[in-house]
């Protein structure tokens, strides 16, 4: 499933918080990186531009779910990939 999203009606804080989860980040501790898996990763899923993921359709309502969540809007379009 092709996932088109947009964040421009959150607050900056909120948009942080929403690509922290899908996309993960690192952060660095005490000289020690830390690295934090987001959706993405773990779905098996990749992210194709700016606001725009491919997830595969076994994940999609755990997607669809969050952007719920979340108040964001999407746009879904099926498509199939060899």
């Amino acid at each position: 499933m092709l996932i088109f999203y947009t964040l421009k009606y959150l607050p900056q804080k909120e948009k942080v918080r929403v690509l922290r989860e899908l996309k993960g980040y690192r952060e660095t501790k005490n000289g020690k990186t830390y690295e934090h898996k987001g959706m993405l990763h773990s779905a098996n899923s990749e992210k194709l531009g700016s606001n725009v993921i491919l997830v595969p359709i076994g994940s999609f309502s755990d997607f669809q779910n969050f952007f719920s969540k979340n108040n964001i809007g999407i746009e879904v379009k099926e498509v199939w990939v060899k």
